[in-house]
């Protein structure tokens, strides 16, 4: 997942706030869809519209003002300020916005008091949402939907009745679904998926034949169980032919923020390749390291090419925050890298440190040879020291030294 499917990845809500990226996207001609079955489009033909009667400035001032209403609650750990300006009627959404409000104010970097928000421009859409565009105190962007409820502008996403009925199009590689609420980005996005098939093709040197599922939700509340901190995600729904890859659509609450400099499609290409991949390590290799959360997410991350990664990663190592491989004290609940997923704080910070390793497996160890190896080891053996041992002949207490020197390296 990214988160993973499950977010990450990505963007994942934390990460996504600090990472600043580059990416050169390649350009990439789709195969022309196939089929296309659509079903009942959006009826908008009835639907009211903003009131005619607020200008545009008041409604950007009444914007702003929840979104600074919305900054005071995070720097102040303010659950009831979060409250005055989400959608309290639509239980799904507030409850993704809630949960990413507790998973910051427990992470390693709350507590700094730095956020803010600068309202840019607004688009007024059907049935009464207007998406706001603004920039945060670090330069980030973000489009998310607002509309007015008792007089006061919040933060919200339409309900899963309003975005329409959902589309099907078949294309070589994918099956999609969409929904009309998104038509302005949605080729965009089938277009990307086939760069991120080519994208990791490239680094592995194979991709599924099957089809994938893609679908391309408007809001959360079509998933309303997802992982609450991912722009795109891998869903293990089934076998390996019946999983998903669910991706949001960038002017929704659910996306986050992105970095201006690569723009949204910029952020989302990254984690499309690494949705792709788990898909393709699923499909094609069998899923070798099943038994390591850090295998499957830093595989991921590497043949996304999320190079900043390693910049973080140093960045904790150098803040005195480290996530070991092996958590060796006698704990059920283990804090390392090979039970990513059970985390108790700073799961976002663990992809950094997950595309580090394999980074360091790959460039010490043979390759991805090396790396397959070792997951294949460790499939095998059920214990990491031994499938260190087994794949590269140096005890894994050498093996975890020479990454942590590798990494302060990198800084």
């Amino acid at each position: 997942m990214k988160f993973t499917s499950h977010k990450f990845v990505r963007i994942i809500f934390t990460l996504i706030i600090l990472i600043s990226s580059q990416l050169a996207c390649q350009t990439l001609t789709a195969p022309a869809a196939t089929e296309s079955v659509p079903t009942a489009q959006l009826d908008i033909s009835a639907s009211p519209t903003v009131p005619a009667d607020l200008s545009d400035e008041e409604i950007k001032a009444g914007i702003q003002s929840s979104l600074d209403t919305y900054a005071q609650a995070y720097n102040e750990n303010n659950p009831d300020l979060l409250e005055q300006v989400v959608d309290q009627e639509n239980k799904p959404f507030r409850r993704i916005v809630r949960s990413r409000f507790d998973e910051y104010q427990i992470s390693s970097q709350a507590g700094g008091g730095t956020f803010s928000y600068t309202l840019n421009s607004i688009d007024k859409r059907e049935l009464e949402y207007v998406i706001a565009h603004f920039t945060t105190a670090g330069g980030y962007k973000a489009d998310w939907p607002f509309r007015l409820l008792n007089d006061r502008w919040v933060i919200t996403e339409p309900t899963v009745e309003q975005v329409g009925e959902p589309v099907i199009t078949d294309t070589e590689h994918f099956t999609f679904t969409t929904y009309p609420w998104a038509d302005d980005v949605n080729q965009q996005i089938m277009d990307m998926m086939e760069i991120a098939r080519t994208n990791s093709e490239a680094v592995l040197g194979q991709a599924p034949t099957e089809k994938a599922n893609v679908k391309i939700i408007p809001i959360y509340g079509l998933s309303p169980y997802n992982p609450m901190n991912a722009i795109a995600l891998y869903n293990k729904n089934g076998g390996a032919t019946e999983n998903i890859i669910e991706i949001y659509a960038p002017s929704s609450f659910a996306y986050g923020y992105y970095n201006p400099d690569v723009g949204w499609d910029g952020e989302l290409q990254k984690t499309l390749t690494h949705e792709y991949t788990h898909m393709a390590h699923a499909r094609v290799f069998n899923n070798a390291g099943r038994l390591s959360d850090w295998m499957s997410e830093g595989l991921a991350e590497y043949a996304a090419g999320a190079d900043e990664n390693l910049y973080w990663a140093c960045d904790a190592v150098r803040s005195g925050t480290f996530i070991p491989i092996l958590d060796e004290r006698d704990t059920i609940y283990k804090q390392d890298l090979m039970h990513m997923y059970s985390l108790e704080r700073d799961f976002a910070l663990s992809y950094s440190f997950a595309h580090s390793l394999v980074t360091f497996t790959v460039e010490n160890y043979g390759g991805l040879d090396g790396f397959w190896k070792l997951a294949n080891e460790l499939d095998e053996t059920s214990d990491f020291k031994k499938a260190v041992e087994n794949a590269f002949g140096i005890s894994y207490e050498e093996y975890n030294q020479k990454w942590q020197e590798w990494l302060k390296q990198q800084c």
